[in-house]
């Protein structure tokens, strides 16, 4: 996919995902910091900032199979990459948070069904996450609507997304 293509998609993306009531009541989001030619965060944490939301990103803890929830300001503070070439904020300047004080999570993923099950990176670390998180949290996803297909093998540890937003359609699981 060109840039354009990305910028265009994920806009879109976007603005369904920001449409949506359930999530515009949350204060407390996590988002991923994207990375390649997937659906598009920066944005979307740059206004969930200016939406006067308190908004977190990953950091993976590799050793252990779990991620922290790391509170960011703003999308000018030091990222590093992390494991998977993902950016992450640097140790030096972030605040680490429990998982429960999350409302939302967008969840990244390589494919989606309509029934919420989601391929990841095979880490299993958003697995640990959702299993960590108050049960009134929103489990979201994000995607293009090629990554949408009609069934993923899952396995007794697989967490589910509730709701998948694309550029053309959003999917209550």
């Amino acid at each position: 996919m060109s840039l354009d293509d990305v910028l265009n998609l994920s806009r879109a993306v976007e603005d369904r995902l920001f449409a949506c009531k359930d999530f515009s009541v949350c204060q407390n989001i996590m988002f991923v910091l994207s990375f390649g030619n997937e659906v598009r965060t920066d944005e979307m944490i740059t206004r969930s900032l200016k939406d006067r939301k308190q908004v977190y990103v990953p950091r993976m803890i590799t050793r252990e199979r779990r991620l922290e929830v790391c509170e960011i300001t703003d999308m000018d503070q030091e990222f590093e990459l992390g494991s998977y070439d993902i950016r992450e904020p640097s140790q030096s300047n972030s605040k680490v948070v429990p998982p429960s004080k999350i409302d939302a999570v967008i969840a990244p993923g390589l494919a989606f069904d309509r029934s919420g099950a989601r391929i990841g990176f095979g880490g299993g670390y958003f697995d640990w996450l959702f299993k960590h998180l108050p049960d009134e949290a929103l489990r979201l996803g994000v995607a293009y609507e090629f990554q949408v297909v009609d069934s993923i093998p899952q396995d007794s540890w697989d967490e589910r997304v509730q709701m998948i937003f694309t550029e053309s359609d959003t999917i209550n699981c």
